[in-house]
């Protein structure tokens, strides 16, 4: 009976002890002077959480990376679910946004919908941004993500509108939640994580202005709508290790003038995958693969695959500068050459290669008279096993 007491007694001042850990909740004004409310999360080491902004204030906010309480220095290290948010809305700050490099997480809903305007650099401590993080903050002007960040949460970049330039995720990226850019407005490249696997349904849907998307590697699916409406670029290049691709994940990339798919067996796809995409352009494969890709489904509709031996290329060799005219055009075909003894080769609409020749620094010019109206491809490669590609249309 007696130790059934102890042990009573034993549990109440453990909760005792949990409650009181719970209580120690502080306010404290930055110094951008908005009142910053933290919670404490560890002792042992000293650490806290913003778990809400107080004031609805104009203005910048600056998180600071320490705040004092009783006596004691706190290491600012997460920004709690719905910090940011005030009565069911948002603060509209209308100033820059800093984060410092203690954050290790930042939650859900924890900036929605603010107005902070600026670029938005996430720190190099921030491991996790929760779902909506950064919804509809659309006053920001560039982002730069940390090179710690291991996942992004649903929507966490949703409607940004503000966004501008490039966009990297980092190599240490895992895993991206869908819609997690989804309208977003960035008007420069694309460059995807070597680690990710899988790119999640929607994520890049409607980013209209991506002028150039760069796959890696080692991803193996890409889902439904991934890119849909990534209508600017002109090229598109697929990974070796890519196997599946989803119902629309490119649909209206209706500017693509070639595409390189390094599988060599054609990744499985649906009707709409490549929605709208002219299926008269050239596709680079590798040797040996024609026959699987022209009676795939779905890859059987493009007309004009081109066999080539990519482990001879080395990935990181530059590209031989050439361009093709008059474009359209009708008898004749000038392929000009700023590389020297370039070897030029045309190809038809069925992958036929149907005229080659080598040209010393200048002009290639072919006599196409002869040739049926249509769509042809052009790749030129240098002695350094440097390339060009393009299309040529005969009228």
């Amino acid at each position: 009976m007696k130790a059934t007491r102890i042990y009573a007694l034993l549990a109440l001042l453990l909760m005792v002890m949990a409650g009181t850990a719970k209580a120690q909740v502080f306010e404290v004004v930055c110094e951008t002077e908005q009142t910053l409310r933290y919670a404490v999360t560890s002792q042992n080491p000293p650490e806290v959480e913003v778990v809400k902004c107080v004031d609805h204030f104009t203005g910048g906010c600056t998180i600071p990376s320490t705040v004092t309480y009783n006596g004691i220095d706190y290491s600012v290290v997460s920004i709690a679910e719905s910090a940011f948010s005030f009565d069911g809305g948002a603060f509209h700050f209308n100033g820059p946004l800093s984060i410092p490099n203690t954050v290790r997480s930042i939650g859900a809903d924890a900036f929605l919908e603010t107005n902070f305007t600026g670029p938005l650099v996430i720190p190099n401590s921030v491991e996790y941004i929760g779902i909506r993080a950064f919804l509809g903050c659309d006053g920001f002007t560039s982002l730069t993500l940390s090179e710690s960040l291991v996942e992004i949460g649903r929507e966490a970049f949703c409607i940004c509108y503000g966004f501008r330039g490039d966009l990297t995720i980092p190599a240490s990226v895992e895993y991206i939640d869908w819609d997690a850019f989804y309208q977003c407005r960035f008007d420069g490249t694309l460059t995807l994580s070597p680690n990710l696997v899988y790119i999640e349904t929607g994520i890049f849907t409607e980013c209209y202005y991506f002028t150039n998307i760069v796959i890696p590697e080692g991803i193996t699916g890409i889902g439904g709508d991934a890119f849909d409406f990534l209508h600017l670029p002109t090229e598109l290049t697929l990974p070796s290790t890519l196997q599946d691709i989803e119902d629309y994940a490119f649909c209206h990339m209706n500017n693509l003038d070639q595409m390189t798919v390094k599988s060599t067996y054609p990744p499985y796809m649906d009707e709409n995958t490549f929605m709208l995409t002219d299926r008269n352009i050239p596709i680079y494969i590798p040797m040996g693969t024609i026959d699987d890709y022209r009676n795939a489904d779905y890859w059987s509709e493009f007309t004009n695959f081109i066999e080539v031996d990519f482990e001879s290329v080395d990935e990181y060799d530059s590209f031989a500068i050439a361009e093709a005219y008059p474009n359209p055009g009708l008898n004749t075909l000038n392929i000009l050459s700023t590389t020297p003894n370039a070897q030029v080769e045309v190809y038809d609409m069925t992958g036929r290669l149907i005229h080659c020749q080598t040209v010393s620094e200048g002009t290639a010019t072919i006599n196409a008279a002869l040739w049926p109206s249509g769509v042809y491809a052009w790749r030129v490669v240098s002695e350094n096993k440097e390339k060009s590609m393009g299309k040529w249309i005969k009228e």
